[in-house]
C-alpha cells in the first residue's frame, strides 16, 4: 500500500510560511533546497516541502470549499495547538465535520480549520476518529 510522505505547497512568502508551521505545528525545518527556492520541514513521518512562489504569480484567495489546497493535521493537545493559531494571528473559521462557524472565544469541542498564510486551509483536530481510515 502506498502512503503519503510529501506534501508541497507554493507560498507568497516561504519564510512566514515555514514560522507559521514552525511555531503553530511544530514541524522541524530540513533545509532549503539546492535553488534557495524551496525548503523542506518534516512533521517527523511526512516531508513537507515549502516553495516560493514566483514574484509575478497572482494566486488569490478564495472561500473554504473551493480552495487550492486542504488538509488536515492530528495534534495531541487541541487546546494547545488552538492557543498557538491565535497566538499567530490565524483566524479560526468553522468546525471540520459540520462547517459550523466557531465562536472565537472559545475552544471548539474536537476540531477546527484555519488558513495558513497563503489561504490554504488546514483542519486541526486532536480526534483520533476524525478522518474514516486512519490509523495511527
Amino acid at each position: 500500500m502506498a502512503r503519503i510522505r510529501h506534501l508541497a505547497l507554493r507560498c507568497r512568502d516561504m519564510e512566514e510560511s515555514r514560522r507559521f508551521y514552525e511555531s503553530v505545528f511544530g514541524w522541524e525545518f530540513i533545509g532549503y533546497r539546492p535553488s534557495r527556492l524551496g525548503m523542506d520541514l518534516t512533521d517527523g513521518v511526512t516531508n513537507i516541502t515549502l516553495i516560493q512562489q514566483p514574484a509575478d504569480c497572482d494566486r488569490p484567495r478564495i472561500e473554504e470549499g473551493n480552495e487550492y489546497v486542504h488538509f488536515g493535521v492530528m495534534v495531541e493537545d487541541l487546546e494547545a495547538a488552538w492557543q498557538r493559531c491565535r497566538q499567530w494571528g490565524a483566524e479560526a473559521s468553522k468546525t471540520v465535520k459540520e462547517r459550523i462557524d466557531l465562536d472565537r472565544r472559545r475552544l471548539p469541542d474536537r476540531a477546527f480549520k484555519i488558513e495558513d498564510p497563503d489561504g490554504n486551509v488546514v483542519d486541526v483536530t486532536a480526534d483520533r476518529g476524525e478522518w474514516r481510515g486512519v490509523k495511527l
